[in-house]
């Protein structure tokens, strides 16, 4: 993998930490019924998606 594209997937591994981080401190109660918990929860899943793309050396 190019330098780019670790620095790109070490980019995104961060934001889904912080996301996580967020969604842990600032969505009650920690379930899809909850707009935010789920909304976060779906960024969470997409980061995850377009990390393991990028790491499988999809274009």
């Amino acid at each position: 993998m190019s330098n780019d594209k670790q620095h790109a997937v070490a980019e995104l591994q961060t934001m889904r930490e912080r996301v996580r981080a967020i969604r842990t401190d600032f969505c009650e109660p920690k379930s899809n019924a909850n707009p935010r918990y789920l909304a976060l929860s779906n960024v969470v899943s997409n980061l995850t998606k377009a990390i393991e793309d990028l790491e499988a050396g999809a274009r």
